[in-house]
């Protein structure tokens, strides 16, 4: 899909010019808005859809929808990473799957290689602390741009510390040295339709439909220093098709998780 970027109605200065910046981060045009409307940007510009960047927004028109980008629930998984580690009291059934499947430790440096909407990797962000590292490796340029802008405007600083790119995952794990990060995280959530909010169609178009490979799994195990962390939804298809065996999990759970040791 082919993107521009554009501002909301009535831009300050610093929210033109910020928009400007983020057009250039990412190779995209930029469409000035003037007052028109958000299908004559698009017909103007020559572009399939619209990444429309404020102050506080990140959001994506495309095909007559807009969507606002948002963490979803994993904006209150952060919140609750960043009040344990703060040494509040937890409730003893507040967990996050997720964070005990991988193992986060403050100073971990990830490796989110499907980052999706980067609910996962704002959590690991939390979870690592200023003293970690943690990028997201997203095959869709649109998706990766909408995700990383939004990111971007959020006031929280594990937000701040996700670091974005843009690639396929099989040629970067490839190009990364020998154990360079702590966890490599699969989740390839756009492989099978699952209910989601309104707007969620568009996300799924904008993603790498493609089933993970064992030959990535294997990439990764090189890249890891820990393991490799591969998540699926109930049933585990994809888990089965790979031949891993999910970690214990609560009865009726959503989401599986499968890890596997590094390469010696």
């Amino acid at each position: 899909m082919r993107l521009a970027v554009t501002t909301s109605l009535h831009p300050s200065p610093g929210e033109q010019r910020d928009a400007r910046q983020a057009a250039a981060r990412h190779g995209f045009p930029f469409a000035p808005r003037g007052r028109s409307a958000l299908p004559e940007v698009v017909e103007a510009a020559g572009v399939d859809g619209l990444l429309v960047l404020s102050e506080r927004q990140s959001i994506l028109w495309a095909e007559g929808e807009e969507r606002r980008w948002a963490p979803g629930m994993g904006y209150l998984r952060m919140k609750r990473v960043l009040s344990r580690l703060a040494g509040e009291p937890q409730p003893p059934t507040d967990r996050d799957p997720f964070l005990d499947a991988a193992g986060l430790e403050p100073g971990d440096e990830v490796l989110d290689a499907t980052l999706g909407l980067g609910a996962d990797a704002l959590v690991a962000a939390a979870a690592c602390g200023p003293r970690g590292k943690v990028v997201g490796l997203e095959g869709s340029p649109a998706l990766a741009a909408w995700v990383d802008e939004g990111l971007r405007r959020m006031p929280e600083a594990p937000a701040r510390r996700v670091e974005v790119r843009t690639g396929e995952h099989g040629a970067a794990l490839a190009a990364l040295p020998p154990r360079s990060f702590d966890v490599v995280v699969f989740d390839p959530m756009f492989r099978h339709p699952r209910a989601g909010p309104g707007g969620f169609d568009l996300v799924r178009r904008l993603a790498d439909a493609r089933p993970l490979e064992a030959a990535a799994v294997e990439a990764a195990r090189r890249v890891a220093r820990r393991w490799v962390l591969v998540k699926d939804g109930a049933p585990g298809w994809d888990l089965t098709r790979l031949g891993l065996t999910p970690l214990p999990s609560a009865r009726g759970a959503h989401r599986y998780y499968a890890r596997l040791a590094p390469l010696p």
